[in-house]
C-alpha cells in the first residue's frame, strides 16, 4: 500500500512567545488617545489628534462660515467602573472638542467647548475571584 510517513510537528513549540495582547491593545489605545500629554503638546500627525485635524476645518456651502478644530479633552469619568456594571454603561470618559468660528465680515471669533459623547476607557482584564 502507501508507505508515506507523517510528521509530526506538534512538539516543536512556538517560534516566538505570544505577547499579552491585551497589554499590547491597551498601550495602542493610550497612544491613539495621547492622554499623558496636554492639549497643546500632543502629536497632530498621529492618533485623534490627526483624525479630528482631517476632519476640520468645516467650511459653510456659500464660504461664509468656518469651524476650526482647537483641541480635544476628555473629562474625568462620571461613574466607577462598578456603577457602570450596575447600570449597565459603557466605562467612558466625557469627550469635549473646543472649536472656533470664523464668520465673513465679523471680527468677533467665538471659542466654545462642544460635548460630542463618550469615549471607551480600556480597562484590561478583571481580576478573577476565587
Amino acid at each position: 500500500m502507501n508507505d508515506m510517513k507523517v510528521r509530526d510537528f506538534s512538539k516543536r513549540g512556538d517560534a516566538i512567545p505570544v505577547p499579552d495582547l491585551v497589554r499590547v491593545q491597551q498601550h495602542a489605545y493610550d497612544r491613539f488617545l495621547q492622554l499623558e500629554k496636554a492639549h497643546d503638546k500632543r502629536d497632530r500627525s498621529f492618533g485623534l489628534e490627526s483624525l479630528l485635524k482631517e476632519v476640520f476645518p468645516i467650511e459653510s456651502y456659500d464660504g461664509t462660515m468656518r469651524l476650526e478644530y482647537l483641541y480635544y479633552k476628555l473629562d474625568e469619568p462620571r461613574y466607577t467602573p462598578d456603577e457602570c456594571r450596575e447600570l449597565r454603561l459603557t466605562y467612558g470618559r466625557p469627550f469635549r472638542i473646543g472649536v472656533r468660528l470664523h464668520r465673513e465680515g465679523v471680527d468677533e471669533v467665538p471659542e466654545e467647548e462642544i460635548y460630542l459623547g463618550e469615549i471607551p476607557i480600556m480597562m484590561g482584564r478583571r481580576e478573577s475571584s476565587s
